[in-house]
């Protein structure tokens, strides 16, 4: 797990010269282990690298070199499968000078080409530059868990790196916000890639490669889609015992490591079976750690705590103080450079934090929700399935009197219209914060813009559900969960691993019958069953839950002062997304929109902090102004 920073200047751009260490200096925090450089001697590619030593502590030092073709390559994440691909006869002959995984990328590269990244298991991020041939290549693993940003600068550049404010660091570009960015923002929640927040920077999309050749030219080419393989089992129980095979080989082959590995136990289905299923794995104890706050309304800590007591692990419980969230959020802010609504992120960061103190890689259960069904956005909510029996006639007719005495009851009366005509539109109005209603609570004026799940959906095939699974790997799951991953881990100098992302799993359980997968329209049946060899029927049974984060008490144990001086600060309302008027209602009932004014918080942190250029101190000091 590393970070890495580049230029790559086309042969006939001039010759401009990043600031390569500020660059490296604003992603430290992404490797403490050693970093390196490589400059070409015409001055036109300049790579550096920061490294967090996990495989190969010795000579795996970046970046990778072969003088016969002038080849350069960086890598960020892990290769899973490097063992098996070491004794390839593509490359059984090649010189390596480490035993780690990025340089078997690198080989495969120099030998096959750009369909070397097809034979890659795992989550990466790779930069390649072949001098020879004056082209860069960006890769960018199949479902987004390691993050690569790029722009092109003034002279015809190709400038890129893990985080954007490496790309601010190197004194060629600016930050300057996109309006359409932030208006997604306050609709999906997170900022739909491939923009960003800020105009002119991109994220390259998951599964995407982007050549850029001697003249300057850009291709962007998609090599991998979320689709369900075809090779599946027509008998229940044979699909149930395969899908328990995928799983079992993505957690053993995520558990190849030279330094200790944490699992993050919430209590809940998806990281009770990674904690079950790494005990399989090795006779060692394993390290599992739960976070918990005071003021929370629902405790999984206990529901933790019988799965590490089942498997007998190590177990930690680590409680969040008010004092740690006031002092952390800028700080997140500033990590994740992209406002994002999730506030899970908090918990996330602290006990990667914790965890850091002793352990470098930590697994997660993340994605077991996009690929099992976890959501209720994956079926109609009753109240909703109730209102479309009712004729389309009176359907019309109701809603005009819902509108006048409830704006946000029929609102959602129309989402659920949706559900088969809008589906994208349905998983978005789910689970953004800032839909037509609130938007007209704060007083914004921004025309809803087309749904990020809707074109990933149209995009997709195969049955309704699945398809809506689809669309959720291709836009939340990447914006929203796997930068929160990357952020709050790297930012603590840990590598989080997500097992229940292993590209061939995610397209066996993309495979399985909606029928098979939800039986009895229950969510995440088929796993249930499968758990149920390993789990307490409590555990089976208990409510969705994850890393709950308690805002409204947050903001009643005194972050409601500086959020609502924040908000309401001149620069903020001169900006113009929301009115003084609007942020007083929102804060006239703290229950109900604590987790509105969270999303409009970090959104304006993120400006004053990367666009504003303030410094990092508390948040009630950042609020003034």
């Amino acid at each position: 797990m590393c970070g890495f920073a580049g230029l790559f200047i086309p042969k006939e751009s001039g010759l401009v010269e990043p600031k390569i260490n500020d660059m490296l200096e604003a992603i430290s925090h992404r490797g403490s282990d050693g970093d390196g450089y490589y400059v070409s001697d015409d001055r036109r590619v300049f790579l550096g690298f920061v490294r967090l030593a996990i495989i190969d502590l010795d000579t795996g030092n970046q970046p990778f070199c072969d003088a016969s073709s002038g080849s350069v390559m960086v890598g960020n994440g892990e290769i899973y499968n490097y063992h098996e691909l070491r004794s390839d006869p593509r490359i059984s002959d090649f010189m390596f000078q480490s035993k780690g995984d990025i340089e078997v990328a690198f080989a495969l590269a120099l030998r096959t080409g750009r369909t070397f990244v097809s034979d890659l298991r795992g989550m990466f991020a790779l930069a390649l530059v072949e001098n020879n041939q004056q082209q860069l290549t960006l890769v960018r693993d199949r479902l987004g868990i390691k993050p690569i940003y790029w722009t092109r600068i003034s002279n015809g550049g190709i400038l890129f790196a893990s985080e954007i404010k490496a790309l601010f660091a190197s004194g060629l570009v600016t930050a300057e916000i996109d309006e359409n960015s932030v208006n997604n923002y306050l609709s999906h929640g997170w900022v739909p890639g491939p923009t960003t927040l800020y105009k002119g920077i991109n994220a390259l999309q998951p599964g995407h490669i982007l050549t850029a050749d001697s003249a300057g030219n850009i291709e962007l080419q998609r090599y991998w889609g979320p689709t369900a393989c075809k090779d599946i089992p027509d008998d229940f129980e044979e699909i149930q015992a395969s899908l328990l095979t995928h799983m079992r080989e993505a957690v053993h082959l995520h558990m190849r490591s030279d330094v200790p590995i944490g699992i993050l136990l919430s209590g809940g289905l998806d990281s009770g079976l990674l904690v079950a299923l790494a005990a399989e794995q090795t006779a060692a104890q394993l390290n599992t750690f739960t976070v918990k706050f005071p003021e929370a309304t629902y405790d999984e800590a206990p529901m933790a705590f019988d799965v590490a007591s089942r498997y007998g692990t190590k177990h930690e419980v680590f409680e969040v103080s008010f004092e740690e969230v006031d002092s952390l959020l800028p700080r997140l802010a500033w990590h994740l450079d992209q406002p994002l609504f999730d506030a899970a992120a908090v918990p996330n960061m602290l006990i990667h934090k914790h965890l850091g103190n002793s352990m470098k890689v930590a697994l997660n259960g993340s994605g077991g929700d996009e690929i099992f069904a976890g959501y209720g956005r994956y079926f109609p909510l009753e109240i909703e399935a109730n209102y479309l029996c009712f004729p389309r006639a009176l359907r019309k007719c109701l809603e005009g009197g819902i509108q006048r005495i409830s704006p946000i009851t029929a609102f959602r009366l129309r989402r659920a219209e949706k559900f088969l005509t809008r589906p994208g539109e349905y998983l978005r109005d789910h689970t953004g914060h800032f839909h037509e209603p609130m938007r007209g609570i704060i007083g914004n004026q921004m025309p809803i813009l087309p749904a990020a799940q809707q074109h990933a959906y149209e995009q997709s095939s195969g049955r309704h559900q699945t398809r809506l699974l689809t669309a959720d790997l291709q836009t939340y799951l990447t914006d929203d969960l796997m930068t929160l991953v990357d952020r709050t881990s790297m930012a603590m100098g840990v590598e989080g691993r997500v097992p229940f992302l292993d590209h061939p799993l995610v397209e066996f359980a993309l495979a399985v019958p909606p029928a098979l997968r939800t039986a009895g329209c229950r969510q995440k049946a088929l796993q249930r069953r499968i758990a149920s060899h390993f789990l307490p029927e409590k555990i089976l049974e208990g409510r969705k839950q994850g890393f709950v984060s308690p805002v409204p008490n947050w903001l009643r144990s005194g972050l409601e002062v500086p959020a609502e001086r924040l908000l309401s600060s001149r620069r903020a309302l001169e900006r113009g997304w929301w009115t003084k008027n609007g942020i007083a209602k929102l804060f006239s009932n703290l229950d109900r929109y604590g987790y509105q004014i969270y999303t409009l918080v970090m959104l304006e942190l993120c400006v004053r902090l990367h666009v504003e250029k303030q410094s990092i101190s508390s948040f009630s000091e950042m609020s003034h102004g």
